[in-house]
């Protein structure tokens, strides 16, 4: 009986390369040392007997979440990358500066690579950047950082949303239309009216609308930038981590 997928019949050449590897991964020699050389050819070609392969899979269970051999029916990797997902409004800049990012794998980096749906803006050795625009002109700059996460490694994701400028001039000529003068607003002359429920003359007035302190606070605060922070599932090793990293690319709104 063949491989259940191209994938699981990669992953046993790569068994084949461990047989005799010393230096090879940990993971890849424990399968190889649990077969022979004939039962390693026959899944490379495809072709086993079901009791050979029974007793391979009875290995194979216990490292099927770390190798990520778990497919779907169109043969799709079905990994839940995203650990979780929140919103916080501060300064960009100032925001992510504390999250010191750890070197990017070779093996990650290769996986970054194989995603053709966006390439990155800019790909350093601790960070990857992406700048795009939708269609309703709403820019995202996304940097991507390799996180030491207890005792393990996760990928985290800041994205800031900035909305398109408004037309200044539109805006002021709206304005302008607004404030037009009617009939109403003419000085037809005559002494000044106290409309109804003024105060009497001499008397101190409430102040109206925020204070200079609650304007301030509020501009300080529209300032910020919004972001949104996306994290990844823990993982261990390069192997791993490059599965992730491609399904967390994948469920990014980039």
């Amino acid at each position: 009986m063949p491989s259940k997928s191209r994938k699981q019949q990669q992953f046993f050449y790569a068994v084949k390369g461990a047989k005799n590897n010393p230096n090879a991964p940990a993971n890849l020699r424990k399968v190889a040392n649990s077969m022979s050389e004939k039962d390693i050819d026959d899944f490379t070609k495809g072709v086993v007997e079901f009791k050979t392969k029974k007793a391979i899979l009875s290995v194979l269970k216990e490292l099927q979440e770390p190798m990520y051999l778990n497919e779907n029916d169109t043969g799709e990797n079905t990994i839940e990358a995203i650990a979780n997902t929140f919103h916080v409004k501060e300064d960009w800049a100032t925001y992510i500066k504390p999250y010191v990012g750890q070197p990017f794998s070779p093996k990650e980096l290769e996986a970054l690579g194989n995603f053709k749906e966006k390439q990155p803006t800019t790909t350093a050795r601790t960070e990857i950047w992406y700048n795009t625009t939708d269609s309703f002109g709403i820019s995202h700059t996304t940097v991507i950082r390799k996180m030491k996460d207890s005792g393990q490694f996760s990928f985290t994701s800041f994205q800031k949303q900035e909305r398109p400028t408004p037309d200044e001039d539109k805006t002021k000529e709206d304005d302008a239309g607004m404030n037009a003068g009617g009939p109403e607003d003419l000085d037809i002359g005559g002494p000044p009216q106290s409309p109804e429920g003024d105060a009497p003359p001499g008397s101190a007035v409430p102040p109206t609308g925020p204070t200079p302190e609650q304007d301030a606070e509020k501009e300080k605060e529209e300032a910020k930038d919004d972001i949104i922070v996306t994290k990844s599932i823990l993982f261990k090793d390069e192997i791993k981590g490059a599965a992730i990293l491609i399904e967390f690319l994948k469920k990014l709104d980039l």
